[in-house]
């Protein structure tokens, strides 16, 4: 096991995010908490573009396969190790981050691609220069791609709010 999934071994143990890829839910888990971990302040490495659910980085998948074949082989090497304090303060933030709210009626995967679409959206996505990026704009070019998002306007300014309470409609990171 190398260092780098060694730490995300680390890291999605920590959030308690199984290494189980069977169900879309649980890939979908893993790449929306670590892009939303990786935006709290921990950066792990991953890169992410667009896809169909929004921010999706090719080399996390990669890598969540091949830690779930070496463990699944026994291969624990990660437990020998620890996660500094300073890492698991911001693996505390991002939890509470990706906390859903009592009135949203989506569900989890839901809110995590809201908040995970909207931040990069906002700070990733490529607009010309000039374009405004504000909720209206980004919500605008998230149903472009996202149309079942439509009618849930109110869900995704929560979500949009959730960013902004964290700081992170003004910054693209915490770290």
């Amino acid at each position: 096991m190398n260092a780098a999934r060694k730490e995300l071994a680390l890291v999605l143990e920590y959030l308690d995010v199984p290494i189980d890829l069977q169900t879309f839910s649980n890939r979908l888990n893993v790449q929306k908490k670590v892009y939303l971990a990786q935006i709290a302040g921990i950066d792990l490495g991953y890169r992410y573009g667009w896809y169909i659910r929004g921010p999706y980085s090719t080399s996390l998948t990669q890598d969540a396969f091949t830690l779930k074949d070496e463990i699944a082989s026994g291969d624990t090497e990660y437990k020998g190790f620890q996660i500094a304090a300073k890492v698991t303060k911001a693996l505390d933030h991002a939890k509470k981050l990706w906390e859903i709210p009592p009135n949203f009626a989506g569900g989890n995967d839901d809110w995590l691609e809201l908040l995970a679409s909207l931040h990069y959206l906002r700070h990733i996505a490529y607009r010309p220069h000039g374009a405004k990026r504000d909720f209206d704009d980004v919500f605008d070019l998230l149903i472009q791609s996202k149309p079942k998002f439509r009618n849930r306007k109110e869900e995704a300014r929560a979500a949009w709010k959730r960013l902004d309470d964290f700081g992170l409609v003004r910054a693209k990171t915490l770290g």
